[in-house]
């Protein structure tokens, strides 16, 4: 194989193996919770969960685990549901606003 062919696949290579790398990962801290209703404009994208296992879990944990649930659908607002009696389980709505 001649040295230009080597730099090519070499680069390719690179190239691809770079691409490769870069995961998308949905962040929690970029979803909001309110109990209000979200805008009119904003998209429902569905029910949304989260819960805390831990006998230590405090409702912040909770919620935190429902936002990167919403997080995963794209979403960048939740509508605070329901909560349960001991703070573990958390619902809402998740939505996609502008």
């Amino acid at each position: 194989m001649s040295a230009s062919k080597i730099s090519k696949v070499l680069l390719l290579t690179l190239f691809f193996s770079s691409c490769a790398h870069q995961a998308i990962i949905p962040e929690a801290k970029n979803v909001r919770i309110a109990r209000e209703e979200p805008a009119k404009d904003c998209k429902n994208l569905g029910h949304v969960e989260g819960s805390v296992i831990s006998a230590h879990g405090k409702i912040e944990d909770a919620i935190e685990d429902m936002k990167l649930d919403a997080a995963r659908k794209g979403a960048n607002f939740v509508q605070m549901g329901q909560t349960s009696a001991l703070g573990k389980n958390v619902a809402g709505v998740a939505y996609q606003c502008p």
